[in-house]
């Protein structure tokens, strides 16, 4: 049967089939569905003996597993990534004899004339949702609903800011909010200026190449181009506010890595986009900056910024100190 998008998120967290075949464009809502619908079943995760993950299985290897009894009790849960067109005899066989446990099946996108998705939606037994991105014209609306219910609000047209630069893909908008969520902080509030810092990319100013040369551990280089964007009249609360974006959207980057994705894998998540020409900086800075390492920056950083605010305090210099103890932490962890 084909789910309708209004019935979706019941659901995933009470799915009414024992089959379910995710599929569609959105990688990262085929998966993030994926893993809801498997933790709808209590304890499943967290027990090998009620719990498998197969990728492309053999026919044969799928029925064994969902056939399969649990050895400790409660429902088995068997989840299948990157499913095919040869798994159809496998399904055919299954929904003679439904199995008692719950099989997900995670596909990419199906297009009507696939034999698995026709099997799936004539099938009473087979709930089949389709993952599309979120329509441009419906993104702000849902930022605000979803920051909404992480406990930070948005300004309207910083909403509209992040529907015109950020993907609809549930990846990448995920990314993308937890750098929202990490930046708004204790304020638990983001204006426009707040999300263009947060979420830019750098590029080629004097200030993106301090915080650059900071970050990959060249403390003449940030030194010079620290200069270079005080004189072009950067102030250094905003530079902060800058650097502090850029920590946040590498914290979601090495988040990635330590959950097993490569350095390129996971610069290539980061949203926006990094620019090409920054990539190769970018990469070294996901060398040199692990996450416990990220986390004390962060903190750094916002001591800066809050130092800087206060009225006795050499704003300038103190943002200097703050980006060479960067730069020298980096250079430090290239040595190594």
């Amino acid at each position: 049967m084909k789910l309708d998008a209004g019935r979706v998120d019941a659901f995933l967290k009470t799915p009414a089939a024992p089959i379910v075949l995710l599929h569609g464009p959105d990688a990262g809502l085929v998966a993030e569905r994926g893993l809801a619908l498997a933790r709808s079943v209590p304890g499943a995760l967290n027990d090998p003996f009620r719990f498998a993950e197969l990728n492309n299985p053999a026919p044969d290897t799928l029925l064994a597993e969902a056939s399969a009894a649990s050895l400790t009790g409660g429902k088995r849960v068997v989840r299948v990534r990157d499913a095919h067109e040869p798994l159809v005899k496998a399904l055919e066989t299954l929904l003679k004899t439904p199995p008692e446990a719950l099989v997900i099946l995670e596909a990419g996108e199906l297009t009507p004339k696939s034999k698995l998705r026709a099997l799936g939606e004539k099938s009473p037994d087979v709930a089949v949702i389709a993952c599309y991105a979120i329509e441009p014209a419906k993104l702000p609306q849902i930022i605000s609903a979803r920051l909404r219910g992480m406990g930070v609000s948005i300004d309207q047209d910083a909403a509209a800011w992040c529907g015109q630069n950020l993907s609809g893909e549930e990846g990448p908008l995920s990314q993308a909010l937890e750098v929202l969520f990490l930046y708004a902080g204790e304020n638990k509030t983001l204006s426009l200026g707040d999300v263009s810092d947060a979420l830019t990319d750098g590029g080629d100013t004097s200030m993106g190449e301090a915080i650059d040369a900071a970050l990959t551990g060249d403390p003449a280089a940030t030194d010079k181009a620290l200069a270079l964007a005080y004189e072009e009249g950067t102030a250094p609360v905003g530079l902060l506010r800058v650097l502090l974006g850029e920590l946040l959207r590498l914290r979601v980057a090495a988040g990635a890595m330590a959950q097993g994705a490569s350095a390129q894998e996971a610069m290539a998540g980061m949203r926006p986009p990094v620019f090409f020409k920054r990539q190769p900086a970018v990469q070294k800075m996901l060398r040199f900056w692990p996450l416990p390492a990220l986390d004390q920056a962060i903190a750094a950083a916002l001591a800066a910024e809050a130092a800087c605010k206060t009225t006795h305090i050499p704003d300038q210099a103190y943002c200097r100190q703050t980006l060479l103890a960067l730069a020298t932490r980096a250079r430090s962890a290239a040595r190594r």
